[in-house]
């Protein structure tokens, strides 16, 4: 067991998460919740999250905040607990496909703009990141198709569940 009640493993994963979403641009701490969450059985309370990481609740918030907004995480909640608890968003992958086909959709019309412009209609590089554009959101189009078929589900459709009162248990401490 580590200092934290996790395994060595675990913790090693959740380190790795950090460091692999660092390297996309999002802070560390953002991939080591991910990683945490990834793992946890049922949902976790804020101040657990800072715990077991070992870092400051208000760094936990404020990357907490950022990944809902990416779609990653979502909030949870325990009926008789005032805690805000928070879970890995099961359709979260769902969301980062279309972010992505946003992004390639922004970024066409951009370079469209930019076509339309009076002497530029010419611009080679300009009409081929159009084109890929357009391929690529094709692609993520249906590859979001394809992953959510693999799990029958219509976009948008979460598949979380609450904790069991006997999870609730354990982490108060009552039987």
């Amino acid at each position: 067991m580590g200092r934290t009640g996790m395994s060595a493993e675990e913790e090693r994963f959740i380190e790795s998460m950090g460091l692999f979403f660092e390297r996309q641009g999002v802070p560390r701490i953002g991939g080591r919740i991910l990683g945490l969450l990834l793992l946890a059985d049922e949902p976790l309370a804020l101040g657990e999250i800072a715990r077991l990481l070992r870092v400051s609740p208000a760094s936990v918030s404020t990357n907490i905040r950022q990944l809902q907004t990416s779609g990653t995480v979502e909030p949870a909640s325990i009926p008789g607990d005032r805690r805000h608890y928070y879970v890995f968003n099961s359709v979260g992958w769902d969301h980062r496909l279309e972010l992505a086909v946003s992004a390639m959709d922004a970024l066409s019309r951009l370079c469209q703009d930019a076509l339309a412009s009076p002497g530029r209609g010419k611009r080679v590089k300009l009409r081929e990141t159009v084109e890929f554009c357009a391929f690529y959101s094709e692609e993520l189009s249906g590859a979001a198709e394809r992953w959510r078929a693999r799990f029958a589900r219509k976009p948008g459709t979460q598949a979380t569940r609450a904790p069991s009162p006997s999870a609730r248990q354990r982490r108060s401490g009552t039987r």
